[in-house]
């Protein structure tokens, strides 16, 4: 047998033993809570951002409920980009950023005799919200309705999103831009929506701040580029927050960066800018999770322009 070979018998071994592992199955861990079933939301590992894990969470979440069990999400039980090595199976990195959906956290349940371990890999019965929100209202509005019911934010991290937002300016008229560029722009991920690039965003911008006067850009961007021409081209309207910002060659994957940071505050300082977008007046944004978030999170924009370009082939 041939290297090739053995390598592509390998893959296909290790995809087969994958599902396996992460199949959905019934366990018991005691006896109690014997009226009520616990649904363990759980995800296989890989490198997304916080909103991916949010969107295939809802997805589930919404499952559960609509079967009469009770769901509980796990990001403690199996490595994620939010939960340095060392505490895999001991912190949760879900209540890091949000409550669980019912109350019960996995403490809570180490007991329970009643348990399904959901599928950690996404299957069909996982219809989560995706790009399709961008596009269909009633679908946006239906999982708004999930997100505000079942996905709340840490008290915590409210408290300093509604610091920063005053620092802003409460009373002033926000237009929110979320950029996406580094490993998307880099890499080109095939049948991912393609992001737009800067002299696109500004000339949009630039429309937006005429047409429903806003009084600042609040910018939310990782890409050092992107930020660098917004800024000379809108000067003192921009606001940012003071973050790294990053230029990577296509191999890397932005959930790379930013460890010197540490995975929990790169995850906070995240979710506080995805928040204050969606605190804002006006939205300019690419198609990618982070605007999936927002949009499920904004109470209505007085205008949102969300860019269509096509994908990457």
């Amino acid at each position: 047998m041939s290297i090739k070979s053995r390598l592509q018998s390998i893959t296909v071994l290790d995809r087969i033993y994958t599902k396996w592992k992460w199949r959905q199955r019934r366990v018991s861990w005691g006896n109690g809570y014997p009226d009520k079933t616990f649904f363990v939301v759980r995800r296989a590992y890989c490198k997304v951002g916080l909103f991916s894990h949010v969107m295939t969470n809802m997805g589930l979440v919404d499952y559960a409920i609509k079967q009469g069990y009770i769901p509980v999400i796990d990001m403690q039980n199996g490595k994620n980009t939010y939960l340095e090595d060392e505490k895999v199976g001991k912190e949760n990195a879900w209540e890091y950023y949000f409550e669980q959906p019912c109350g019960y956290t996995l403490e809570d349940i180490r007991d329970a005799r009643n348990i399904i371990l959901s599928d950690g890999l996404i299957t069909e019965k996982n219809n989560y919200p995706d790009f399709r929100i961008t596009e269909d209202e009633e679908l946006l509005a239906y999982w708004k309705g999930v997100f505000r019911k079942y996905f709340r934010v840490s008290e915590e991290i409210l408290q300093e999103f509604s610091q920063r937002r005053k620092a802003i300016g409460e009373n002033t008229k926000l237009l929110g831009i979320l950029a996406r560029g580094t490993d998307y722009v880099s890499s080109r991920p095939k049948g991912h929506p393609i992001q737009p690039t800067p002299e696109q965003i500004i000339e949009k911008a630039g429309e937006i701040l005429r047409k429903y006067g806003c009084g600042k850009i609040y910018l939310a961007t990782e890409d050092a580029g992107i930020y660098d021409k917004l800024k000379e081209a809108f000067g003192e309207l921009l606001v940012a927050p003071d973050v790294q910002r990053y230029t990577t060659a296509g191999s890397q994957n932005i959930n790379d960066l930013g460890k010197e940071q540490g995975k929990y505050a790169k995850g906070r300082e995240y979710l506080i800018s995805m928040l204050l977008l969606a605190d804002c007046d006006c939205l300019a944004a690419g198609n990618v999770g982070g605007t999936h978030g927002v949009l499920l999170m904004n109470k209505g924009y007085q205008y949102r322009y969300i860019f269509d370009l096509g994908r990457y082939q």
